[in-house]
């Protein structure tokens, strides 16, 4: 399990549209497809924060899925809506951040 969050910038008056967009496209083949198990997003005012857990590498995943119509179809869509957070935005690549600490709990066992 992979798990990334990607960065952007949002149209806070916008955030009903977008998860209505992504909604939508998680009903398709799109995200069984690339391996999609949860999704997210949080809004903090205009930052735009997208959790996003696959079963394989989420940058593989999404580079994978580029040429896909319905990922087309959905980056068409937020457009609008969403932007990016990074002048130097090139690719989705460069909307994911970067994990500099993690903290699993050790496995009790199944205990509570």
């Amino acid at each position: 399990m992979d798990r990334s969050l990607i960065v952007a910038k949002v149209d806070p008056a916008a955030t009903e549209r977008v998860a209505e967009i992504f909604a939508e496209s998680d009903a398709t083949e799109l995200p069984r497809l690339v391996g999609v198990r949860h999704r997210s997003l949080y809004r903090l005012h205009d930052l735009y924060v997208h959790l996003l857990e696959t079963e394989q590498s989420t940058e593989g995943a999404v580079e994978a899925a580029r040429g896909h119509p319905e990922f087309i179809r959905v980056s068409d869509r937020l457009r609008p809506y969403v932007s990016p957070y990074l002048s130097t935005w090139r690719s989705p690549r460069d909307a994911m951040a970067q994990c500099f600490y993690r903290f699993d709990a050790p496995d009790t066992g199944g205990r509570s």
